[in-house]
């Protein structure tokens, strides 16, 4: 029998499943309080105010964490946009207006990383699973990697690290993600703190052919860094550190966390530059190449992350395709309109399934014994 291949795309629900405290509605709740209680400088009366006009209630639902983290981007690019109608409008030689937007646009960039770096921290502080949670989640990916012995290729829209954590337990010699496997970078935080790092991978030959686990981070994670001059690190897990992030709050490093963290209409430009380019082509041929879609967590609101599914899908010889979820959303329509299909035209969706009963132990049930066989 030839070997099965698997496309699994991983969304919020599965970091959710190890630690309830990961949805984003808890996840914006508590970063609004921490914007709330930062120091009175500059910097923290905007971000105070920029949230308070983004979310004036709080957050009352996922979505919040959206609007508020791409309220704080919008204000960069409304920025950067202004540099381009002063030159537009015959304004380029006034030196003295150039340096104030170029002043203020600097200014935005730290109000923006640091609504970003609390978001990040937190997210990093609540990824810490315990024992129990993450020994589920160790099954379920043991479940997948043993159960399809081609190609699997993971696609995690999380910016955690609990999904690596588990495949380097349960599979180290196969997998590879975005880091090359031998140190060769430098963060540097300051002109006395530095972190060995290992260099993204900036084509798909980079991954070793010997290793059929990838990880792909399509919007970027905890772990992945730029220098502030291109060079694009992933560094340890146990070097994001709650100084890290102040230092980058404190304005004392160019480093910044390599995450796409924006409103929906700027993912679809953000995906496109280095490094998130390299994993979406990449998850997209993994997806095109398998029989199997494995779709766990995803709320399919996603625009860039829907067309790439429906690129992928349109002329694809139909995939057995499994979305795992926790209650009633998404419903099946919605999962039937984000790939492109119409069952007026297309017939009944007889390849879908779905498992409404949550990640942990979802390989146990009858669901996943029908996708898999």
């Amino acid at each position: 029998m030839s070997d099965t291949h698997v496309a699994a795309l991983v969304g919020n629900g599965l970091s959710i499943s190890v630690n309830n405290q990961m949805t984003l509605r808890s996840i914006t709740t508590e970063v609004v309080a921490r914007i709330g209680e930062s120091d009175g400088d500059d910097v923290s009366v905007a971000m105070r105010g920029i949230a308070d006009r983004a979310l004036p209630d709080g957050a009352g639902s996922d979505g919040d964490f959206e609007v508020l983290l791409g309220a704080f981007d919008a204000e960069r690019r409304n920025l950067e946009l202004l540099e381009v109608l002063s030159a537009a409008t015959g304004q380029r030689d006034d030196d003295e207006l150039q340096q104030a937007i170029r002043r203020t646009a600097r200014f935005a960039e730290r109000v923006r990383d640091s609504g970003v770096s609390h978001a990040l921290e937190v997210i990093a502080e609540r990824s810490r699973a315990n024992e129990e949670s993450s020994g589920a989640l160790r099954e379920f990916v043991r479940a997948i990697v043993t159960e399809f012995t081609g190609d699997v290729s993971f696609g995690n829209l999380n910016y955690d690290t609990l999904l690596l954590a588990s495949l380097l337990r349960e599979c180290k010699d196969e997998v590879a993600d975005m880091g090359h496997g031998q140190l060769g970078g430098e963060l540097t935080i300051a002109h006395d703190w530095s972190i060995a790092g290992y260099p993204l991978r900036q084509c798909a030959d980079d991954f070793p052919a010997t290793h059929r686990v990838r990880l792909l981070h399509l919007h970027g994670s905890l772990a992945y860094w730029d220098d502030g001059t291109g060079t694009h690190l992933k560094i340890s897990r146990d070097r994001v550190t709650p100084e890290l992030w102040r230092a980058v709050r404190d304005g004392n490093c160019s480093a910044r966390p390599d995450v796409v963290l924006t409103t929906q209409h700027d993912k679809a430009t953000a995906v496109e530059a280095t490094p998130f380019r390299l994993p979406y082509e990449m998850f997209g041929t993994a997806l095109r190449g398998s029989t199997h879609w494995l779709i766990v967590g995803y709320s399919f609101r996603d625009a860039p992350v829907n067309k790439m599914l429906r690129e992928s899908f349109d002329g694809h010889e139909l995939p057995k395709v499994l979305v795992i979820t926790h209650g009633d959303s998404p419903t099946r329509s919605e999962v039937e309109r984000a790939l492109g299909w119409d069952p007026e035209c297309d017939g009944n969706a007889n390849w879908l399934s779905i498992d409404r009963e949550g990640a942990a132990g979802a390989h146990e049930r009858h669901r996943w014994s029908r996708f898999v066989r």
